[in-house]
């Protein structure tokens, strides 16, 4: 059913290191400070964090879009990148919440 299992383990390789890169920085942002004073600050910085990740992933999946531009449902592709990015998004929320 998987029409382009190549080219999402290629994506997700990629992406599972942006995210848990940028993870690692946002927790360690994070744990300088205090939850119930500076959840303002916080939210702040998942947003930043968030935002980084959303744009280094539609990257990723540019990139991969265009290396195979020839495909001819390059649409379908397209979706199931989108899919992806807003899965890895979603986990970084969820991850977040629970510092």
């Amino acid at each position: 059913m998987n029409e382009f299992p190549q080219e999402i383990v290629d994506f997700d390789n990629k992406a599972k290191k942006i995210f848990f890169s940028l993870y690692e920085n946002f927790a360690g942002a994070a744990k300088q400070l205090d939850r119930k004073k500076d959840d303002n600050v916080f939210q702040q910085q998942q947003s930043k964090y968030l935002n980084t990740l959303k744009i280094q992933l539609e990257n990723l999946a540019q990139d991969l879009l265009n290396k195979n531009s020839s495909l001819k449902n390059v649409n379908l592709l397209n979706k199931k990148l989108r899919d992806e990015i807003n899965a890895y998004l979603n986990e970084f929320r969820q991850k977040s919440r629970s510092l």
